[in-house]
């Protein structure tokens, strides 16, 4: 990395230049007066709240900061482009040149600044220059091998194809904290390694990570050949949010994670931060560690609401695609695509939030869209998964080895709003004592499971399971506007006339964007998905 004081040393006549094609579209061409320091900004993309604005603008130069004198709304524009993210309060630019050198540069939001300004946060070359300090050269042209445990902070660049040699820790449990930065376009391949010395990528309670992708320039974790699953372990995040399963009258419930179970996750801290994941594919993951225990894609173990996780893919898992063992995570913007297993899996008292969610099967494999449960071992363990989901489209799969679209097992509880299951043998299905006698009675619910404003339409759209105190059916119908019926879906967006695009309602809860739809989408128009995702447009 290239820190402001060496370039200020280095090319002080070109630092106004650097500063503000920072915040332009690198096809275009910026234009700046050096005599009245503004720069003409042609074109600006800013993400908010999940949606995306274009501008030009101009910024003028004063002392180390650009201040915003004047913006244009234009005309969306796709390619490398420069993006403002609202949500992290940073500019990414792809690439600035100077002189014959390129750079990424991301710029931050000054807080409260009005008008608004924005800093140099980080400067690094576009040009291989040799592995750093903490990783190893790799075996072939601009790559490098991460190993083991790393305990300082570190930034993985776009120039360089990082190596998951073996498994990679972030950060000591608790201890010798280390953040994770992942700038956009980068790419990490897992590579090498068999059972529990198989590559993967784990963020241990206290550490961090910054994988701050932009729609353009996603960030890439996949493996060696990328043709089929299970070529590498996959991300996993280990927090300090509560989860359960400890006996009872144990104060802090920290427990270990199946597959691995040296490695512990939970704690007392339900808002804790594990960071940022914004555009993000995770691709061709879920190893074998032991007999029977695979690792998922995208693994969340204890992780707290304090943590930023938007627009993720997870693609072609050997197991399941996002597991949740507790914790308070939420998520927005979700695609999982080709699961060999179940696509979204929780357990273990996750109380999180989910809004926007793509779950898609292969035609040939794959168990379930969703397998909820709260606790295998003490389904009545506090605190009882209820994590709160809406605007999913769920479209599963016929044939021999077929499911569920939904299952909710175990003594589950969930509040599920706005959503669509299509494609599989059976829509929905209830299963076990306490999850019943945690639902309460259709008409008379406890408000522990729920679903409403939602529509299925599968081969069989309901099926019971053990213990069933009333059937699926009377508790699906007897809620607020559910259907049944054709959802009218051209692949996975609404066609035009879809009874999707009317009926929805807003969920009472901060987390959730207000919208007026079942489904992931608002109608044939609205693809969040394009651009950033894997083998799906």
């Amino acid at each position: 990395m290239f820190e402001l004081k060496y370039i200020k040393e280095k090319l002080m006549t070109a630092s106004a230049v650097l500063l503000s094609a920072a915040a332009l579209n690198v096809q275009a061409t910026a234009t700046y007066d050096p005599a009245s320091g503004i720069v003409d900004l042609p074109v600006v993309e800013v993400l908010s709240g999940g949606t995306s604005a274009f501008y030009n603008a101009q910024l003028q130069l004063i002392g180390n900061e650009l201040q915003l004198i004047s913006a244009n709304s234009i005309a969306a524009t796709t390619g490398q482009r420069n993006v403002f993210d609202s949500d992290t309060s940073s500019v990414h630019v792809a690439s600035v040149t100077v002189g014959t050198d390129s750079f990424y540069a991301k710029l931050k939001l000054v807080p409260g600044s009005n008008p608004m300004s924005f800093t140099v946060d980080q400067l690094t070359t576009n040009t291989f220059q040799g592995c750093p300090g903490f990783a190893q050269q790799g075996p072939t042209e601009n790559s490098c091998i991460l190993s083991g445990e790393i305990t300082s902070n570190i930034t993985l660049t776009k120039n360089i194809a990082w190596l998951l040699q073996g498994p990679v820790f972030i950060g000591g449990d608790n201890a010798l904290s280390a953040t994770l930065t992942i700038n956009p376009g980068t790419r990490i391949i897992g590579i090498g390694g068999q059972g529990d010395q198989a590559a993967y990528l784990w963020i241990r309670r206290g550490s961090r990570i910054m994988a701050e992708g932009t729609p353009d320039n996603p960030i890439v974790m996949t493996g060696p050949n990328e043709v089929a699953a299970g070529e590498w372990g996959g991300l996993l995040i280990s927090g300090n949010a509560p989860v359960n399963g400890c006996n009872e009258g144990v104060p802090v419930c920290e427990v270990p994670f199946e597959a691995i179970v040296s490695e512990l996750y939970g704690g007392n801290n339900p808002a804790d931060n594990s960071g940022v994941i914004k555009y993000t594919q995770i691709r061709f993951a879920g190893t074998a560690v032991r007999p029977d225990e695979e690792l998922n894609g995208f693994t969340l173990n204890g992780v707290g609401s304090g943590t930023l996780i938007d627009y993720v893919q997870v693609h072609e898992g050997l197991d399941d695609g996002i597991e949740l063992f507790g914790g308070t995570a939420q998520m927005k913007h979700l695609v999982i695509t080709n699961a060999q297993d179940d696509s979204l899996d929780w357990s273990n008292g996750w109380q999180g939030r989910v809004q926007f969610a793509l779950i898609k099967q292969a035609a040939t494999i794959g168990d379930r869209g969703i397998e909820a449960d709260n606790n295998e071992r003490d389904q009545d363990s506090l605190p009882r998964a209820q994590p709160i989901l809406s605007n999913l489209t769920i479209i599963g799969r016929t044939g021999d080895s077929a499911t569920q679209g939904v299952l909710l097992r175990r003594g589950t509880g969930a509040n599920i709003w706005n959503s669509v299951i299509t494609g599989s043998p059976t829509c929905l299905m209830i299963d076990g004592e306490r999850t019943f006698a945690n639902a309460g009675a259709p008409g008379s619910l406890s408000g522990g499971l729920t679903i409403q404003n939602s529509f299925v339409n599968c081969a069989s759209n309901f099926a019971d399971g053990e213990g069933a105190a009333f059937t699926t059916s009377d508790w699906f119908l007897s809620q607020s506007e559910n259907q049944t019926g054709d959802p009218l879906l051209n692949g996975y967006l609404p066609a035009s006339g879809s009874p999707l695009t009317l009926g929805g309602a807003a969920v009472n809860d901060p987390f959730f964007s207000v919208v007026d739809y079942v489904g992931a989408f608002r109608d044939e128009n609205d693809d969040w998905t394009r651009e950033w995702t894997f083998n799906l447009n």
